[in-house]
């Protein structure tokens, strides 16, 4: 990164040419990192929406110096940082949010806050009055909005604000985690996280069952300790468990009820 004076970020908010140059030379690679980590989503990177998020990037350096008002460097940067943030978080949705309103995609992404990052709970929380309020969307318009926030998978997640009232997003836990500056994680460690988190929730929730249905359950689909079954093999499944033959598939459906009560109330 190129060395900027104070003086020289004082100069650049009365418009002087060459402190100007010197703070879009400063700030350049900031710029191009951030865009194209906002254009980077699961697995790919589009080139041409990170092209349109420097170009905005740098537009929006040059409108924000009058409302800088710091003093140190550190204090710009920090300044910088934030602004290029959101103004490339509003683009992108604006770019990659097709048939989403902006308004729509907000909340979605507040639901998706006090959901942890899971666009499933999210897409429910979002139609609940008691969750949004009267920003509560319809479930055609919640579904919706998580079709389009999925389109571009992105490690800046909303889980909520720090004790300093900044934005808390996905890659920084993650990166606190694997011990690694959140710049270097990869764009399928989200796919990961909400793999394992979403893991950790079917547990607990089959945790709260009663043993036949959890056991019945967890037979659909192979969760170990209990073997694969799946629903063509209910003979087995009654033998090796214990579970009458004729109460199986009456266990399984009272379960699949129940696990979705649970799943709910824990949403």
């Amino acid at each position: 990164m190129i060395d900027l004076s104070e003086a020289q970020i004082a100069a650049a908010k009365d418009n002087d040419l060459e402190a100007v140059t010197a703070v879009a030379a400063a700030t350049e690679e900031r710029v191009k990192q951030l865009a194209w980590k906002y254009a980077t989503g699961g697995g790919r990177t589009d080139h041409t929406l990170a092209e349109d998020l420097a170009q905005t990037g740098r537009i929006a350096i040059w409108e924000g110096l009058k409302r800088f008002n710091g003093r140190t460097v550190a204090e710009f940067f920090t300044f910088i940082d934030r602004t290029l943030k959101g103004v490339m978080s509003d683009t992108r949705k604006e770019e990659t949010r097709h048939g989403v309103s902006r308004s729509v995609a907000a909340a979605f992404e507040r639901a998706l806050s006090l959901a942890g990052g899971d666009p499933y709970e999210a897409e429910w929380m979002a139609t609940t009055e008691e969750v949004m309020g009267d920003r509560r969307l319809s479930a055609d318009t919640a579904y919706a909005a998580r079709l389009s926030w999925q389109g571009i998978e992105y490690l800046d997640a909303p889980l909520g604000t720090s004790e300093t009232g900044e934005s808390v997003t996905l890659a920084d836990r993650l990166a606190v985690d694997a011990d690694v500056p959140a710049d270097l994680l990869e764009a399928d460690d989200y796919a990961k996280e909400r793999s394992k988190q979403t893991s950790i929730k079917v547990r607990r929730t089959l945790a709260k069952m009663g043993e036949q249905q959890r056991v019945v359950l967890m037979a659909l689909t192979g969760i170990l300790p209990v073997d694969f079954y799946g629903t063509e093999r209910d003979d087995e499944l009654s033998r090796d468990h214990g579970i009458p033959l004729r109460q199986v598939r009456i266990v399984r459906s009272k379960g699949k009820d129940r696990f979705a009560e649970l799943w709910t109330a824990a949403a």
